[in-house]
């Protein structure tokens, strides 16, 4: 039976930042992905300043560097183009190739189309025949996290998101969000500029809309905001943000697998990272303790509460995006929001 210190089910954001930390260490660390490419995934596609003070992208997988944003309500909106670039735009895909290539140390294996069939207190078994041990182990292995069900830690707070891509060329590059109760109630669509196409989108909690009628209303905000989706590509994907720890014991679960997403946007690529980096510190040094994982669970708590409250405003909802789109029109609160992203 083969042996590794670390065995890390997953190879999205989170289960490649832990092994990249790891890489630096004496280690040996087994990287397993069950399709066949690393990091891609259902996405708008979308980071902020704070995803990059935690790993350094280069500029050649980056699409755009947004700076003008705009936000929608029904009656109003508020326009802005911020002195420097708060939201890069890249593919999933191009990022989770660009996190494999930084693994290059000996003490990493990474392999593909390997599927994570059964675990146990000590080894895990690999498509229905390879056994092989651990010390530690790592579940960045998404929404139907195998790891999590192992530790029987119950899946009951989603989202549901769904999107089009867009053929676009020449594209001015603005990041759009559109507030609107009558469609989306508590949460809002999406508009995302990629390369030569841009993303449209929209989530809900499914217990609080049918994947079915956010469908509905959204191809009826679609068709109301005169946006085509001929020749465009339809997906659609469930995330978690049921949050419930990250250790048990030598087992730690990063990522959409520990349920960092947050209830109210759907965003999880800076919580991906920084979970995953804590799960490798701390599997180096057991009394790790991290201020960006405090921090990253303080704001999806605060997303949750204010989740919660624009679902139970009912009626107000619509008000309160027309007072939160007239505040955005305040400077003071413009450099507030730019600084946030820092």
């Amino acid at each position: 039976m083969n042996k590794y210190d670390v065995i890390i089910v997953g190879a999205g954001p989170a289960g490649l930042r832990c092994a990249e930390i790891l890489s630096n260490s004496s280690l040996s660390v087994l990287l397993l992905e069950k399709g066949d490419t690393f990091g891609d995934k259902v996405c708008a596609g979308g980071l902020s300043r704070k995803d990059l003070g935690v790993i350094d992208i280069p500029d050649h997988i980056i699409e755009h560097k947004v700076t003008k944003t705009a936000v929608f309500s029904k009656k109003r909106n508020s326009m802005t183009n911020a002195p420097e670039a708060f939201v890069f735009t890249l593919k999933r895909k191009e990022l989770g190739k660009w996190q494999r290539d930084q693994l290059k140390a000996e003490n990493i294996e990474a392999k593909t189309n390997t599927r994570v069939t059964e675990i146990q207190s000590d080894h895990v078994i690999i498509n229905g025949i390879e056994k092989i041990s651990y010390k530690y182990l790592v579940g960045a292995d998404g929404y139907a996290s195998i790891v999590r069900k192992y530790l029987k830690i119950p899946q009951e707070k989603q989202l549901i998101g769904i999107q089009y891509t867009v053929p676009a060329p020449n594209l001015d590059p603005r990041l759009e969000i559109h507030l609107c109760s009558k469609y989306f109630k508590s949460w809002y669509a999406w508009v995302f500029p990629h390369e030569n196409s841009f993303v449209v989108g929209c989530v809900c909690d499914p217990k609080k809309m049918s994947a079915k009628k956010l469908k509905d209303n959204f191809h009826a905000w679609l068709k109301e905001k005169d946006i085509s989706i001929e020749g465009a590509v339809y997906h659609s994907a469930p995330i978690s943000y049921d949050y419930r720890g990250y250790k048990f014991g030598n087992v730690f679960l990063v990522g959409e697998a520990g349920g960092f997403a947050s209830g109210l946007t759907g965003e999880g690529i800076y919580q991906s990272l920084v979970s995953g980096e804590v799960a490798a510190k701390t599997i180096l040094d057991n009394n790790y303790v991290s201020e960006e994982m405090n921090a990253v669970i303080r704001y999806n708590a605060i997303q949750l509460k204010i989740m919660k409250f624009l679902y139970h405003s009912g009626i107000f909802r619509k008000y309160i995006y027309e007072l939160i789109v007239i505040l955005l029109n305040n400077q003071r609160v413009k450099n507030k929001i730019h600084s946030s992203f820092s």
